[in-house]
């Protein structure tokens, strides 16, 4: 009995390294945006370039850009500045749920300062 209540705790616990292994990392999203995003255009050193941090849309808007294969954030980079830093799905993926979950609508909204 003993013997039986180990194992289902050890297969507990690898079902949730698994899973989370496979989870999208709002940490790393975080790092990402800074670098791909924010220091490199939305910072405001381009002219004509519109700062962007986290807070600039709400949750529900931000999920709106990485919809249908990112339509929205193509329509603001019209000049093929995704395709010249091509980040992978999984990258995307971290970087919208950090914007999501940081947007100007959230518990805990960030500028990126």
């Amino acid at each position: 009995m003993k013997r039986s209540i180990t194992l289902f705790f050890v297969l507990v616990m690898v079902a949730l390294m698994v899973t989370s292994a496979f989870a999208a990392n709002s940490k790393d999203g975080r790092r990402k945006f800074k670098k791909y995003c924010y220091k490199e255009c939305h910072k405001g050193n381009i002219e004509g370039v519109k700062v962007i941090t986290p807070m600039s849309y709400t949750g529900a808007q931000w999920l709106s850009m990485f919809n249908n294969d990112m339509a929205g954030l193509k329509r603001y980079h019209k000049n093929g500045e995704l395709e010249k830093i091509n980040l992978s799905d999984k990258v995307y993926e971290n970087i919208r749920v950090y914007l999501k979950d940081h947007g100007l609508d959230s518990d805990t909204p960030e500028t990126c300062g």
